[in-house]
């Protein structure tokens, strides 16, 4: 995993290089919607959550400077435990995003990126946690005119998931029941699938 975040690390310094060097400007704003998919995660005393999959929405601004975006991405999910529907877990990204766009023909380009931020989880059963998040995401852009662009991305997130809150947690081995949601580390994966509509001006 360290290999990864190093390999996000380097994308966005990178980019970040050319954005100085850069010397045309433009700015686009993006409104997507799509699927989600969750990896399950374990809690530290082994009880194994699965998250159901659901949808997403979100906004992104960027920057556009030649091939290269620098902006900010924001995502919210809603999702449930598996086995307990009552138990809603709500999901809000906010990264700092860097993407370098290829073109295929006139009208059509593809881009690749990276993301780096923050994910913040809000259970309805425990107090809200903010962790650390990253990721890579690549997608193809249309230019419809007069500004306009429809696109479809996929996105792959990764949320290191730890924290030390007692709140639903004890120390008693017989009560593994008791701590649904206490890491001691672990990794979520998501993935997103994505259609949306950006205006560039």
């Amino acid at each position: 995993m360290n290999k990864v975040f190093g390999l996000v690390t380097t994308v966005c310094l990178l980019s970040s290089t050319q954005f100085v060097q850069a010397q045309e400007q433009d700015y686009s704003v993006s409104a997507f919607g799509g699927y989600s998919t969750n990896h399950d995660l374990t809690t530290s005393k082994e009880y194994k959550i699965d998250l159901e999959d659901n949808s997403h929405f979100g906004v992104s601004v960027d920057k556009l400077i030649n091939n290269t975006r620098y902006g900010l991405f924001y995502s919210f999910n809603e999702t449930e435990l598996a086995e307990n529907d009552i138990a809603k877990v709500d999901m809000e990204y906010l990264l700092f995003q860097s993407a370098i766009e290829i073109p295929i023909n006139d009208d059509i380009s593809s881009y690749v990126g990276a993301q780096i931020g923050v994910n913040r989880i809000t259970p309805n059963f425990a107090e809200a946690d903010d962790f650390f998040a990253s990721g890579l995401f690549t997608g193809l852009d249309y230019h419809i005119g007069a500004g306009f662009h429809a696109f479809t991305e996929l996105r792959w997130m990764a949320t290191i998931v730890k924290n030390s809150s007692s709140v639903v947690c004890d120390d008693d081995p017989q009560t593994t029941d008791n701590c649904i949601w206490h890491f001691d580390g672990d990794v979520l994966n998501q993935f997103q699938l994505s259609a949306g509509l950006n205006y560039r001006f």
